[in-house]
């Protein structure tokens, strides 16, 4: 029994050392970045333009880089690529791009969800961005309130996309268009990307998204979800400014799954830090009129509980629990 006791202490400490040692010499095999969406939505956006930021804070390579891939797991709102990462391994090989769906909205809206946002080590918070309501730019809508008049004489005919059942872009539309009494059809499709080419056809109407998709996407903007106006965008017109009680936005950030080793959560929250503070990110990330946001782990982590906590109250307000 002793001696049995003995091997268990040295395996363990065995063990110790080499996770100590991994550790030291972090990161020195690619990592995969996940976004839980498909490609061209603002949270494979965000992730891409951290991407080569964060490769190069991490300086690990021969030529001064990371390399770092963005691996695009599309599907239940976000609840099947963040699934993932909670599953995976806790080594800092695997990272994700999460936002406000998956991380504190899916997990809420399930009595029995496969992780919380308690699930995961916080790295970084990056991004905050306020949601806009936006059309193709042939859309015989020109303002918010051409849709509400056209929604109101014409029940149910109206239709908008989301990413998913659930999503804040989802609910967002949910309750604007509900504190105008209009009653609409959601089209759910998996990703923002799905979306674009049903917008400019005119399969759908419109949908909530942010100013990074209008731009990439060349969409136009009707009305910003916000109580200010939206940098490069200050002449649409605000919730606030329409007397409606309607705010949203997108946040985001860097998380791993839970159980990081202490030096290697150290290091990526150092070089996320330093990449968002570089003159190339901040150059891109206003480009994409995207507000720079820095949040810490802790903060992070702290926000997005809260958040979940929040939003346990509105999906059931909507009616968006499932068992």
């Amino acid at each position: 029994m002793m001696l049995k006791s003995i091997f268990w202490h040295i395996g363990y400490a065995f063990t110790a050392i080499v996770s100590i040692a991994n550790a030291q010499t972090f990161p020195d095999r690619p990592i995969q970045m996940v976004v839980p969406f498909g490609p061209g939505g603002t949270t494979d956006i965000m992730a891409r333009i951290l991407q080569d930021e964060l490769g190069k804070a991490m300086a690990a390579s021969p030529d001064g880089t990371a390399a770092i891939s963005v691996v695009n797991t599309a599907g239940a709102g976000g609840l099947i690529g963040m699934g993932n990462v909670a599953r995976a391994k806790p080594d800092g090989y695997t990272i994700a791009m999460t936002t406000i769906g998956p991380q504190a909205i899916q997990p809420a809206r399930r009595e029995n969800p496969p992780y919380t946002a308690d699930s995961f080590d916080y790295i970084c918070g990056t991004y905050d961005v306020p949601v806009l309501t936006m059309v193709a730019q042939d859309s015989p809508f020109k303002t918010f309130k051409d849709i509400v008049a056209w929604g109101k004489a014409n029940p149910g005919q109206l239709n908008y996309g989301n990413s998913g059942v659930g999503t804040i872009l989802h609910i967002s539309m949910l309750e604007l268009l509900g504190s105008r009494g209009v009653n609409a059809v959601s089209v759910p499709y998996k990703s923002t990307g799905d979306m674009i080419v049903p917008l400019k056809t005119g399969q759908i109407a419109l949908f909530n998204e942010t100013p990074p998709v209008a731009l990439q996407h060349q969409l136009r903007p009707l009305l910003a979800l916000s109580n200010a106006p939206v940098p490069g965008f200050e002449a649409v017109p605000t919730t606030q400014s329409l007397g409606i009680a309607a705010t949203a936005s997108v946040w985001g950030g860097l998380v791993a799954p839970k159980g990081l080793p202490a030096e290697v959560r150290t290091k990526l929250e150092a070089a996320c830090l330093k990449a968002t503070s570089s003159t190339a990110y901040k150059a891109r990330a206003q480009a994409a009129n995207n507000p720079l946001v820095w949040r810490t782990g802790e903060q992070f982590k702290a926000f997005a509980l809260a958040e979940q906590e929040k939003f346990k109250q509105v999906v059931k307000r909507h009616n968006l629990i499932e068992k």
